[in-house]
């Protein structure tokens, strides 16, 4: 897991310089380290992202034109199509090329990268777009030689058992390549692709349906129905997770308060500070596969820079509201997955009815509160007869 975070916090560190010395996007903040770390976990990951890349960006090319989208309703439909397009590609794949089977599972991997990715490139001007995808190929055969030297140098030590694996678990390619494995157990396969791909659409529904009728930033696009994946496997990771928030929500205010930095930089400074987060606290917790905290501390970040974008005045509305959202879908996903005994909800007590009970009733509140104060959309407009 160490190694994962040296590449991911040095990933991110290559994006804050690119964006603010050559204005590049390089596909996007997280998008080149986090690319970087799958590919060390499984060699087909760089050709099944490419061709992902490729799918998405044609796709987004044709939606453009026929339904003439922009802006935040473009950035939606490329997230939908990016969780939708790997599924199709891994399927040809597996029947083309004979790839296994498990490498449909798109929690993580086809989630919303290649969209991302597929978003930003349009976002650019067509003489910088190439440039911007040769420097991210270059940061990436940077990375990828920093993880190598890290693989081994880590993998040869004791430092190898310090922290949970990642890039050296059971099922990681690169630490198989060099017979470097530190046996772990893996972490549990609790949904198909279906059920996974149905609860990202329907997660990022609710979030842009509140966020089109209220104004308001719930976690991020995809955060909460990730993040009740995460929870259901170690219920640990739903405390690490608002822990973390809190910590890198914190930290992004004091940075910004005192250097001024905005968009892009602060964001990938919030990325760094719940990942640093997030590992720290894995000497406390119990984790024993490093993927989910590696994870967790990514969603921390990118949750935490939303918060800091919502009105100081709506920030306990945005809070309250994402609560209940993790609630909701929770619920919602609890009737089509089994939680092993590690994941929360693998019995349902009363206590946790209770919990859930409440937070919906506070973001119920929150929500009617909203509502009150939205303008009316039908206002009957009288005309007076002058003459």
């Amino acid at each position: 897991m160490r190694i994962a975070t040296v590449i991911m916090l040095l990933g991110l560190l290559a994006g804050i310089a690119g964006s603010q010395l050559a204005g590049l996007r390089l596909g996007g903040v997280m998008i080149v380290p986090l690319v970087t770390v799958y590919f060390f976990l499984s060699f087909a990951t760089f050709p099944v992202f490419v061709l992902s890349v490729i799918a998405a960006y044609v796709s987004l090319w044709i939606i453009k034109r026929r339904l003439l989208l922009y802006g935040r309703y473009l950035f939606i439909v490329s997230v939908l199509v990016g969780a939708l397009v790997p599924v199709l590609v891994f399927d040809q794949l597996v029947i083309i090329a004979g790839i296994d089977a498990e490498l449909t599972q798109i929690e993580f991997v086809g989630s919303v990268l290649p969209g991302i990715a597929a978003y930003n490139y349009h976002r650019i001007d067509d003489e910088r777009r190439v440039l911007d995808m040769v420097a991210s190929l270059a940061v990436v055969l940077f990375l990828t030689v920093v993880g190598i030297g890290l693989v081994i140098l880590v993998g040869l030590t004791p430092l190898a058992t310090v922290t949970p694996p990642l890039l050296l678990s059971p099922e990681s390619d690169i630490a198989a390549a060099f017979d470097l494995t530190v046996t772990r157990s893996m972490v549990p396969v609790i949904a198909s692709d279906g059920v996974v791909a149905a609860l990202l659409i329907g997660g990022t529904a609710l979030s842009e349906g509140v966020r089109s009728r209220y104004g308001l930033r719930i976690a991020g696009v995809v955060v909460v129905p990730l993040i009740v994946l995460a929870m259901f496997r170690n219920s640990w990771m739903l405390g690490l997770w608002i822990g973390s928030t809190a910590l890198a929500y914190l930290s992004i205010r004091a940075l910004h308060w005192w250097t001024l930095l905005y968009g892009r930089v602060l964001l990938a400074f919030a990325f760094i500070i719940g990942l640093i987060v997030s590992i720290s606290a894995t000497v406390a917790i119990p984790v024993r596969h490093g993927l989910l905290p590696f994870f967790v501390g990514l969603f921390a970040g990118v949750t935490a820079y939303n918060f800091y974008l919502v009105p100081p005045a709506e920030r306990r509305a945005a809070v309250l509201v994402t609560g209940g959202a993790v609630v909701l879908l929770a619920a919602v996903a609890r009737l089509l997955v089994s939680p092993p005994p590690r994941g929360l909800l693998h019995t349902v007590s009363q206590l946790d009815l209770l919990v859930g009970a409440a937070v919906l009733v506070a973001a119920g509140y929150e929500l009617s509160q909203l509502e009150r104060l939205r303008p009316h959309q039908s206002i009957d407009v009288q005309f007076v007869d002058t003459k």
